[in-house]
């Protein structure tokens, strides 16, 4: 077992990120890990109010800058897969981190789903990542739907992803 130093916990061998916090175990901590000192604190965080509105209508585009400098405009309808390519099935995620660094940055081949609700809303969904997704700071539970909020800050095990909603360009 690893243990991490800055939450404490028992991480799995072979683990590069803290399983816990997201908290690199060989080297510097990312940005914008938080810890929490019990259950109570982590479930308070869950149901902080967002000052984005969480509706993503029909026909919206989604709108993805990736570690503060790419912008990605995406049009979707029922989910984007985000990961990075894998070189010995040649299977390629709906949004491929691999030019950025995904890698290196511990990206799983298939990391996260964002999903469009039936309600006009966005899940996002951690696939089992080996590295953790999270959302505004806090790790998110795998195999659950998390809401997403017009601004909301994703990270991808190191890799910081800002997401915003955007209407559709009228001709």
């Amino acid at each position: 077992m690893q243990k991490c130093p800055n939450c404490k916990h028992d991480n799995r061998l072979g683990v590069v990120f803290c399983e816990n916090c997201g908290t690199s175990l060989i080297g510097a901590a990312p940005l914008g890990t938080k810890t929490f000192e019990s259950k109570a604190l982590s479930m308070m965080a869950e149901t902080t109010l967002h000052l984005g509105s969480d509706v993503f209508m029909v026909g919206m585009l989604l709108k993805i800058v990736v570690d503060n400098a790419t912008s990605l405009l995406l049009k979707f309808d029922r989910e984007l897969v985000f990961g990075r390519k894998d070189p010995a099935t040649g299977t390629m995620p709906d949004v491929d981190l691999t030019p950025f660094a995904g890698f290196r940055m511990g990206v799983s081949r298939r990391h996260a789903i964002i999903r469009h609700t039936p309600d006009n809303r966005l899940d996002l969904w951690d696939m089992g990542s080996s590295n953790g997704t999270f959302l505004n700071g806090t790790r998110l539970t795998p195999h659950r739907p998390f809401r997403l909020h017009d601004g909301d800050q994703i990270r991808l095990a190191q890799m910081p992803i800002q997401i915003y909603f955007q209407p559709a360009a009228t001709s």
